[in-house]
């Protein structure tokens, strides 16, 4: 096993999909027995917008099918030479009632039966579901595994400081809610209105492309079903009268996603707001994050801070069937992780609009 680390948008991705094309341009000979065959290579994604990305290069390059999501992968039970596994934190490792007790593993241990070589793309901070809690067996093998850190470039493109002051934000680092940085490269503002903040993105995406709106799950949201309350999609509302359907509800935007257009390219999403389901992984050019009720100030560390009890995320702040040991700890890391992931999407600029008064004034204030 081979793992590949690096903090969110640090090239992990890029990394793998050049590794991915080499191996397959330019295979191994082996000997098996008496006769030679060419090395083969798969890539497996567990995220779902991720997976179209790669399937849409793997088609468009005459490719084949290399490019599986984990279970279809596990499921066929095909020996791989190399198999790379893009956002590995996002493995599941426990059974959830998908498959019979008798046969499953979990993900990891699935996937290295049926591979000589794994590659790995993990960053513990961009663990976002209790699916992926690594119980004592899983945790050493990650732990162990031969390592390649990625720490010289960032897909932030902007100064030192900026990149810093980002980096202190998103870790929940104490005394890091200060004055943004000034930078002519990066653009970091904080709303006080998320319709203000809404018509801001929407400027930069008619100006630039690939700026959307995110929010951390802190709104009801079930993929597949309808609300009860009598609305069409499932909603975002924030205290300010913005009002704006969740990722993948309207028809517009699931029509292109099931053509295999990633959330983030699909025009009319615009008209929507993004989850760390729809845009963990991606690079949007400018991001407006929402900050849910669940992000509070934590004016003893003058940081961000998390109230557990406002997140609507079941997948965050579920108790994992694996974990022998569980507290609110866990929970609030999950919650911390989501934090990380939305708020280093923009390339070019970070907006932010807090529901939380209390973080909303302290954030306008600077």
């Amino acid at each position: 096993i081979l793992k590949v680390s690096g903090a969110a948008g640090t090239g992990k991705t890029i990394l793998l999909s050049s590794l991915f094309r080499d191996l397959y341009d330019n295979p191994f000979t082996v000997n098996e027995g008496n006769q030679k065959r060419e090395t083969n290579v798969a890539m497996l994604v567990r995220h779902a917008e991720q997976l179209k990305i790669y399937q849409q290069i793997a088609k468009k390059t005459n490719m084949g099918n290399v490019v599986f999501d984990v279970p279809k992968f596990i499921s066929n039970g095909k020996m791989f030479d190399v198999v790379l596994v893009d956002e590995a934190h996002l493995l599941w490792t426990g059974n959830f009632g998908r498959v019979k007790g008798d046969t499953w593993l979990p993900d990891l241990e699935a996937i290295m039966k049926l591979a000589k070589v794994v590659v790995l793309i993990y960053d513990q901070n961009q663990r976002i579901s209790s699916r992926g809690y690594l119980p004592d067996k899983l945790q050493q093998i990650v732990e162990s595994a031969e390592s390649v850190s990625l720490e010289k470039q960032w897909r932030i493109d902007a100064s030192e400081k900026t990149k810093r002051y980002i980096w202190n934000l998103t870790h929940f680092e104490k005394n890091s809610l200060t004055r943004p940085v000034q930078d002519s490269n990066y653009e970091i503002k904080f709303f006080n209105s998320a319709q203000t903040m809404f018509e801001a993105i929407r400027q930069k995406d008619s100006e630039f492309g690939l700026s959307r709106l995110v929010s951390t799950y802190d709104w009801k949201y079930s993929q597949g079903s309808k609300p009860k309350n009598g609305d069409d999609y499932w909603m975002i509302r924030t205290s300010d009268g913005l009002e704006l359907p969740w990722n993948l509800e309207l028809p517009e935007v699931q029509k292109k996603r099931k053509s295999g257009v990633p959330w983030q390219e699909v025009p009319e999403s615009i008209d929507e707001i993004g989850s760390n389901y729809t845009i963990q992984g991606s690079d949007l050019n400018y991001v407006g994050v929402i900050l849910g009720p669940s992000v509070i100030w934590d004016d003893e560390n003058n940081s961000f801070g998390i109230d557990s009890t406002k997140s609507m995320d079941p997948e965050a702040t579920m108790k994992p069937s694996v974990a022998k040991e569980w507290s609110n700890k866990d929970v609030v890391d999950n919650l911390k992780n989501v934090v990380n992931v939305l708020m280093t999407r923009g390339v070019h600029g970070l907006y932010i609009y807090a529901e939380n008064s209390k973080l909303r004034q302290k954030l306008t204030q600077l």
